[in-house]
């Protein structure tokens, strides 16, 4: 029999194929609507969601300061008919509250090999039976989770590593099945091929290159985590990743009697089945409560402050940036501020609305204030400034920001100070100057910096902020923050003026 298996990840809550500025192609209801067709061409369908599907999105947002019963997004993937739930590191964002509601309708297709103590109950892994023929799911999401969640969010959760947990499983599936999926929320941390080069610093945030490594057992590994748009064979492993937002999907046709695997990434930009009408009219409801909430005006600038050209709003600095800076050093009192320009960042026009600030913001990251020295300060300047290469005289995004993904989010801008970076300096040598106040940083004195949750968290990246003191943790998302800043000022004043220079 001809088995289609359908996989999404990362779907980050986008249903409709729209960030809500622009039209864009991708989301649940164009996804869902080709599956729901295209499986007829099949004897049998296999349909599996690796995770982060719950949160990401202006729709998600709005669902989670809402007191649901049933989550929306959770009913239209029943809709289409999901087998397999696997949960992802963004699924905890809102508390164990909200992925309770959202998960516990269907907790019995929530597969769980690595996680203790969820308040729902969950199998590690499912077999399949398709006349005869047997296929064993196992889920597994990234343990790495604590090093960047809250802890309220994981309190007496228990992440364990996804290796040895399949480990421990593997005779149970072998002796069970004829065919083992790895539904993995977690990436790859070496090079897509038999040689296997580390890619990534190795700290067990991403395992599919050791599960490669380590077992021969198993014969497709659906992965998610890293928005990387792949699928291949790799060491006779089908291994597959979709992008996220719903851009695409895999889908995998399995010959049962002979074994034999055709596999591609479908992309929703060449997808033009009409959306199923039952689908779309579960969340026909919520849309119109959605679009009333963002269209909400909150605050007005003296100017537009519109990006139009990301590369250079990093490089050369923004109104923009200049605007987030003063956000976060209002509200934490902190001496100097960090924070990256997301890719979605398309800056503000005067008139500013709720929808506005969620397309400009749309994590649920929180804020710390940390107490280091000025050498730590300047180290993390010299780390942020590794982003940026000369190439023929003309200053590049270096490679190791965008392959194996994309991580654009790993270059900070820094507030509260000026500074000047010339990247013609040898690493360590590069930050010329910093300045608060007209008055040098000190490398040896304590200051106070605020930055994101998962930046003070994430220490592989910054090693700087390793084991430094926490001054202070201000538990609200950092899209509230911007809310309640233009509901304090309402009327707020552009900032030209760039603090910091780089120069080749």
């Amino acid at each position: 029999m001809k088995l289609a298996i359908y996989q999404t990840s990362d779907l980050h809550g986008y249903v409709y194929p729209t960030n809500y500025v622009i039209d864009q192609s991708l989301g649940i209801l164009k996804i869902g609507s080709y599956i729901l067709k295209d499986e007829k061409n099949y004897d049998a369908s296999l349909k599996i969601d690796c995770g982060d599907l719950i949160q990401g999105s202006a729709l998600s947002h709005y669902l989670s300061k809402k007191d649901i019963i049933d989550n929306p997004i959770i009913q239209g993937l029943e809709l289409i008919g999901y087998n397999v739930y696997v949960l992802g590191n963004h699924e905890f964002n809102y508390g164990l509250g909200y992925l309770n509601n959202s998960y516990k309708p269907v907790s019995n297709k929530v597969l769980n090999a690595n996680i203790e103590g969820l308040p729902f109950e969950t199998k590690p892994y499912k077999i399949f039976d398709f006349n005869g023929f047997k296929i064993a799911c196992i889920g597994l999401t990234t343990s790495f989770i604590p090093n960047w969640e809250h802890e309220s969010n994981i309190s007496n959760i228990n992440f364990l590593d996804p290796v040895e947990m399949y480990r421990k499983y593997e005779h149970e599936l072998k002796k069970n099945s004829d065919f083992i999926i790895v539904c993995y929320h977690g990436g790859f941390e070496k090079s897509l091929d038999e040689n296997m080069t580390p890619t990534e610093n190795l700290t067990k945030e991403n395992q599919g290159s050791e599960l490669l490594e380590n077992f021969d057992s198993i014969d497709i590994i659906l992965s998610g985590h890293q928005h990387r748009s792949l699928i291949a064979k790799i060491k006779g492993v089908v291994c597959s990743q979709p992008l996220n937002n719903g851009q695409n999907f895999a889908k995998i046709i399995l010959d049962t009697d002979t074994k034999e695997i055709n596999y591609k990434l479908v992309d929703v930009s060449v997808l033009n089945d009409e959306i199923d009408e039952k689908l779309e009219e579960i969340f026909k409801d919520v849309q119109l409560e959605l679009k009333d909430y963002l269209d909400e005006e909150i605050g007005h600038f003296d100017k537009d402050i519109i990006i139009d050209d990301i590369f250079t709003a990093r490089l050369k600095g923004h109104p923009f940036i200049n605007f987030l800076h003063e956000v976060q050093l209002d509200i934490s009192h902190a001496d100097f501020s960090a924070l990256s320009l997301f890719d979605s960042a398309i800056g503000f026009k005067k008139n500013v609305s709720i929808r506005d600030v969620l397309i400009n913001y749309p994590y649920p990251n929180t804020l710390k204030v940390l107490k280091i020295k000025g050498s730590q300060l300047k180290e993390a300047i010299e780390k942020s400034a590794t982003y940026f290469v000369i190439e023929d005289r003309h200053i590049q995004i270096n490679k190791d920001f965008l392959v194996p993904k994309v991580q654009n989010y790993n270059y900070d801008t820094f507030g509260g100070l000026k500074y000047e970076i010339d990247l013609s300096k040898e690493f360590n040598n590069r930050v010329i100057y910093m300045e608060k106040d007209n008055q040098q940083v000190k490398l040896d004195e304590y200051y106070t910096i605020v930055l994101n949750n998962y930046r003070a968290s994430n220490t592989s990246i910054y090693p700087c902020y390793e084991n430094v003191e926490i001054i202070k943790e201000i538990n609200i998302d950092m899209s509230e923050i911007i809310i309640d800043y233009f509901q304090k000022h309402n009327e707020v004043k552009a900032i030209d003026k760039v603090n910091y220079v780089i120069k080749y």
